[in-house]
């Protein structure tokens, strides 16, 4: 009966990834209000029933799309601070794993900007992004820590700089959604690399 239970357990939590996966697809094509619940429904190869059985509403959808996204985002940035040999190279593939947000093909930045404008809960929406970008700061101020406590990093505050490292990506979501050409890896470089230029104990060390 135990097998049972969790094989049937399984197949929600596979069904449940499947409908998230095709929610995002839809709504980075059409955005929030533009795709409906059958869209999703079509794309994920379900019928409207079984999205309401996993969630109440769009919005709820929404909200579980966009968690989704970035808690794999997170596990992917906890997954490259272990690869890394120097604290340099992890900041710079913690960063790269940030350009998930500002990438074209995701426009999750977008899709929530216009879930959050458009909620009558804009407080609760607020405070999920906020809630998930935390996520992202803890594990780069852990890594700055270590750089400082190290002496591969100049001391400096660390929870101070990660906060715009945040806001710049944020704003590079932001151009990459009004100008769709934006080469977004290219400009992530380049930030990175003037970010370790000032953050370098010793200029050109780990860069």
């Amino acid at each position: 009966m135990a097998d049972v239970l969790n094989k049937r357990e399984q197949l929600r939590e596979e069904r449940r990834k499947q409908i998230l996966a095709a929610a995002l697809a839809v709504f980075s094509e059409k955005g929030f209000h533009g795709a409906n619940v059958s869209d999703v429904a079509a794309q994920a190869g379900v019928s409207q029933g079984t999205i309401y059985w996993y969630f109440e509403s769009k919005e709820e959808l929404v909200s579980a799309t966009i968690l989704s996204f970035v808690e794999e985002m997170a596990e992917g940035a906890l997954a490259v601070t272990r690869m890394g040999d120097t604290s340099a190279d992890k900041l710079r593939a913690l960063a790269t794993s940030m350009e998930g947000l500002a990438v074209p093909g995701s426009r999750l930045f977008s899709i929530f900007l216009e879930f959050w404008a458009s909620s009558p809960r804009r407080e609760q929406a607020a405070a999920l992004w906020m809630d998930l970008l935390a996520e992202f700061k803890d594990v780069f101020v852990a890594l700055v820590e270590e750089g400082i406590e190290t002496g591969e990093f100049r001391p400096v505050d660390a929870e101070g700089v990660v906060w715009a490292i945040m806001a710049a990506y944020d704003g590079l979501a932001a151009y990459a959604m009004l100008k769709p050409d934006l080469d977004v890896a290219g400009a992530s470089q380049a930030f990175t690399d003037a970010l370790l230029q000032g953050l370098l104990a010793q200029t050109g060390a780990g860069a």
